[in-house]
């Protein structure tokens, strides 16, 4: 994962294990949980920051990853991320909770934070240490927050095509804000109005155009971006959600900008390179960027 972004709202720990685990979790940098209300007494007794909590009381969301789709007939695999971010946006109030799989806990802990999100993560124990550790890292990360920078405007209506709309978008790296009615402001407004979604976020990018797009990656098809800022500094979390590291990915923002700081979990020293700000954007390189889960595959039908 990299982020040139920092933020004040950190994902949450749902804990189900007991006030034994209190030292386990102050070796994996871990200074609260949330606790089933059952074991809250008990954890009152250690003096360990905890809040007791109820699961039931938040929005259930799938855990994020990618899966790889096997075409047996023409034996290619196409990855389907799976992301919450449009998710998070959709309802910027939201109070959600997520399951997450073994080896994923760093992803979800991230992607959490990249976007804001007032999020709970189940983890397995063994996870904790990689949970404990991006945690420490999204810890340090400088700077207040920003707003959220989109140029699609889309009016969502509520339904499950809306929805599918803003997923597809994210996944294209198309930046969107979800509104109530078409924003004249916008570069671009639209309501979700087709059946066949994938075609109506392919329109929406030919329609926006790819000149007008405030960020574009080359280079991977699965690390989605979220770009935030206002008119001093701009700001850009980038999320691997694929099972191996990326190496070489390229970026194009609009707009001329001076050279940024890099920061990237798991390593000390990293730096944007090829670095070329012109009078309409501003382009550069990411060298490396870790894994920070694995995938899996899934059969077509």
């Amino acid at each position: 994962m990299l982020m040139l972004a920092a933020a004040v709202l950190l994902p949450g720990l749902f804990w189900e294990h007991g006030p034994e685990s209190a030292g386990a979790l102050r070796q994996a940098g871990v200074d609260c949980v949330h606790v089933p209300a059952a074991q809250a007494a008990a954890w009152q007794k250690t003096g360990f920051c905890h809040h007791p909590s109820d699961r039931a009381e938040r929005e259930k969301v799938p855990p994020p990853g990618v899966r790889w789709e096997i075409d047996v007939a023409t034996a290619t695999r196409a990855p389907w991320v799976d992301a919450n971010g449009w998710r998070y946006e959709r309802w910027r109030q939201g109070r959600f909770f997520c399951e997450v799989p073994r080896g994923a806990a760093a992803l979800a802990a991230a992607e959490a934070f990249a976007y804001q999100a007032d999020v709970l993560l189940r983890i397995d124990r063994p996870d904790l240490e990689a949970y404990g550790r991006t945690l420490t890292f999204l810890k340090r990360l400088e700077g207040p927050p920003l707003p959220p920078r989109a140029n699609i405007a889309v009016v969502d209506d509520g339904s499950e095509l809306a929805g599918e709309v803003l997923n597809l978008l994210a996944r294209r790296n198309l930046l969107f804000r979800v509104v109530a009615a078409p924003d004249p402001q916008a570069d671009l407004s639209v309501k979700a109005e087709q059946d066949d979604p994938s075609a109506q976020a392919d329109q929406i990018r030919r329609r926006l155009t790819d000149e007008k797009r405030l960020l574009r990656l080359f280079g991977s098809d699965v690390v989605l971006a979220r770009l935030t800022g206002d008119a001093a500094r701009s700001r850009i979390h980038l999320l691997n959600y694929g099972p191996e590291r990326v190496e070489g990915l390229r970026l194009r923002v609009l707009g001329s900008c001076a050279k940024g700081k890099l920061s990237a979990l798991g390593y000390e020293n990293a730096a944007l390179e090829d670095y070329t700000a012109g009078a309409r954007s501003t382009e550069f390189s990411i060298p490396e960027m870790e894994r920070l889960r694995g995938g899996r595959f899934a059969p077509v039908r």
